[in-house]
């Protein structure tokens, strides 16, 4: 199948182990051996891990000490996108409907927020996309959990959308043209512009002695523990079930490879 396929193979790492940077390493380089054995090349690979401050401290380990790709999933913020880059990520994916009901949801009060530039969490990925650009970065940033088209269409030089089947049910219907800078008057006077060109970069979020989510402002933090620490949890219960069914099968299994096949009744 990998002799089948070109491009990158995205490897998930189980994030139940988002809170250890060790396990998250050594995990990711025994993934990345069998690749070697296989003999495919290591630019190929690249290993998925929760942007969670231990996993931003596995992917600089990663990418500096063993040359190895990082997809960091589960990024929230320009800042954390930026700590995120600054530890070698070359792949990043942002969860829009969480971010955006953040926003929508902030302080337990419901805020019409209107789906468009304006947005706040549509400013917040927006910004985000925006700085790797303004930096020419080797980084690429991709979509998950996206609500409507409306809201894909307000974000300008995403590289890739990962879209869910009623989604994709509706292309036949409708363009997937997203909007463009020269739509918006003043783009470079725009708010997730400016935000963009005022980050510093590099940053230097991973030498923070604080640690990195210290580092972020308040919202930021909260933001970030908000639609990581939930996907986390999900994800929790997803690999338990995934697991049990595993369990399961092999038990079986190795019940019928051990079952005795002789005769249960006497020989004539």
């Amino acid at each position: 199948m990998l002799g089948a396929v070109k491009g990158s193979v995205i490897i998930f790492l189980d994030s139940r182990l988002h809170g250890s940077k060790i396990d998250m390493v050594n995990e990711a380089r025994a993934l990345v051996g069998l690749f070697d054995r296989a003999d495919i090349r290591r630019w190929r690979v690249v290993i998925t891990l929760p942007a969670t401050e231990e996993g931003i401290r596995a992917a600089h380990i990663l990418t500096t000490k063993y040359a190895i790709g990082v997809h960091l999933s589960m990024v929230t913020s320009l800042a954390h996108a930026c700590a995120c880059i600054e530890a070698g990520a070359s792949m990043l994916s942002m969860n829009v409907a969480p971010i955006l009901t953040w926003f929508e949801k902030k302080d337990g009060d419901e805020v019409g927020h209107a789906i468009d530039p304006g947005h706040p969490g549509i400013k917040s990925i927006q910004s985000s996309i925006n700085y790797i650009r303004q930096n020419s970065l080797n980084t690429s940033l991709l979509l998950t959990d996206v609500r409507d088209w409306d809201e894909l269409k307000q974000l300008d030089g995403v590289d890739a959308a990962a879209l869910d089947q009623k989604l994709l049910d509706q292309i036949s219907g409708r363009g997937l043209t997203t909007w463009s800078p020269e739509m918006m008057e003043d783009y470079e006077h725009s708010p997730a512009y400016v935000c963009a060109r005022e980050a510093n970069y590099p940053s230097n979020y991973l030498n923070n002695g604080r640690g990195i989510e210290m580092a972020l402002s308040a919202g930021d933090r909260s933001l970030m523990s908000s639609v990581v620490d939930i996907r986390l949890r999900q994800n929790k219960v997803f690999m338990e079930k995934i697991e049990g069914v595993i369990i399961k099968e092999v038990d079986k299994r190795l019940y019928v490879d051990t079952f005795d096949v002789q005769p249960s009744w006497p020989s004539p």
